[in-house]
């Protein structure tokens, strides 16, 4: 994540810099040439000449976009040096000791500008991402939570079953010892510690397992075997829908920028050049040519240049126009599954409030229960161990005490889940870290 959003800001910062000046320094370092070539003589024959030579070059160049037109204007000089090696030997130097040119498209059309709305938008988009693989995260690890808490609660019963059924057998047994019960009514009982004891040995493994995956989530021993869980609070501090549709609209426009720009700009680029292209070219410079170095920079001879390109399509078959139907076709069929994609959102922000609320009247209603049993449960132990009720009774209420504090940890665990999703469409934080 850190290494996302890392690039997203890099990849924004080289977009910038693109804007900024290009200044370059090339060297060519002596390039030798040798080359034979046939000359024709007064006389009507001809001779093989041999020509060697080498090259020289330096030149410096500044470049510099324009965003507000599209266009791009350079200044550059150069100085280069010929040597001619043979009976021709000599050395010369030649210099474009300042030029300057501007080039710029006719089709009014800004590349530069699109370029600068398409980034912005997938800058943003980015952003989106990141913050939604966070909350991907966040969630993987509430699911690791809840599933580790549920195999701790599951050995929490196990070990109060465990209890009450020692309990109970030890009951049993000084009262066949007095001859008030038979040997065999203490089978139930030790058929029922054989059933918690297995249930025990099968449950840890999987709860280390379960630690081992978990610890492999978070690449470092974060839990162990005696760690404490607890089901955890529901201090959230949830809004109306309202609020929750306000911000996913904001969301939603920077997905249909990203997912726009790039067509509007491929639209409007290719009905720019609907009946024509052409460009602009001019600039003005300074040359000279001399034997001697120190003359180059002497009465320099200028140069000007004026060019406008233009091309017609005469007959292209209606390509154009078929490009520019099929660019038009692909904004339109994202723009209305944006547009699906918003109210099937909007549809689902209004029901996962709503779920949230009914999970959370759900959970008054299992913690009643659950504060019921437990009472009962108490009464109940009571009478079991002063023989007034059978052990059966017992152990059905203590298994109905077991679910519904499971059900109370699905509900909550739901409730997170809901929240969660509710984060992921919105963006707005509402499980803290804190919690």
């Amino acid at each position: 994540m850190a290494k996302f959003a890392s690039l997203n800001k890099n990849e924004d910062r080289l977009f910038r810099k693109g804007f900024l000046p290009d200044v370059a320094l090339n060297f060519t370092f002596p390039a030798y040439n040798r080359s034979i070539s046939e000359v024709a003589q007064p006389d009507g024959t001809f001779e093989f000449k041999e020509t060697n030579s080498a090259n020289s070059r330096v030149s410096l160049s500044l470049s510099q976009k324009l965003p507000f037109t599209g266009g791009k204007i350079t200044v550059s000089n150069s100085l280069n040096r010929l040597d001619l090696f043979g009976a021709q030997r000599s050395t010369s130097y030649s210099a474009s000791w300042f030029g300057i040119n501007f080039s710029q498209s006719l089709t009014f059309f800004n590349d530069m500008k699109w370029e600068q709305k398409i980034q912005e938008a997938k800058y943003n988009y980015n952003n989106i991402i990141y913050l939604q693989k966070r909350i991907e995260t966040k969630k993987t690890a509430i699911k690791y939570y809840f599933e580790l808490l549920k195999f701790k609660n599951q050995r929490t019963l196990l070990n109060a079953e465990w209890n009450s059924a020692s309990k109970y057998k030890k009951v049993i047994s000084n009262l066949i010892s007095a001859g008030k019960r038979l040997p065999y009514d203490s089978i139930d009982v030790e058929l029922k510690l054989l059933d918690i004891y297995r249930n025990q040995v099968f449950l840890k493994k999987e709860e280390l397992l379960k630690i081992k995956s978990i610890n492999s989530f978070f690449n470092s021993d974060f839990l162990a075997d005696s760690d404490k869980l607890s089901v955890p609070g529901l201090a959230f501090d949830l809004q109306s829908a309202d609020v929750y549709i306000e911000r996913y609209l904001e969301v939603h426009e920077i997905l249909r920028r990203n997912n726009l720009t790039g067509l509007q700009k491929e639209m409007k680029q290719l009905e720019s050049i609907k009946y024509y292209s052409a460009n602009l070219a001019l600039g003005v410079g300074f040359n000279n040519a001399a034997d001697q170095y120190q003359d180059i920079f002497q009465n320099p001879n200028q140069s000007q240049n004026f060019t406008i390109s233009l091309s017609v399509p005469l007959l292209d078959f209606g390509k154009r126009k078929t490009e520019y139907e099929i660019s038009k076709a692909k904004y339109e069929i994202e723009s209305i599954s944006l547009d699906q994609d918003k109210r099937n959102s909007i549809e689902k922000i209004n029901l996962l409030r709503e779920e949230i609320a009914d999970y959370y009247d759900a959970l008054k209603i299992e913690k009643s229960r659950a504060d019921l049993l437990q009472n009962k449960l108490r009464i109940m132990e009571t009478l079991l161990l002063s023989q007034k009720i059978l052990y059966a009774e017992y152990s059905d209420i203590e298994r109905s005490a077991y679910d519904t504090n499971m059900d109370i940890m699905n509900i909550t665990e739901e409730i997170y889940n809901k929240i969660t999703d509710l984060e992921k469409i919105t963006l707005i934080e509402i499980v803290k870290n804190d919690n």
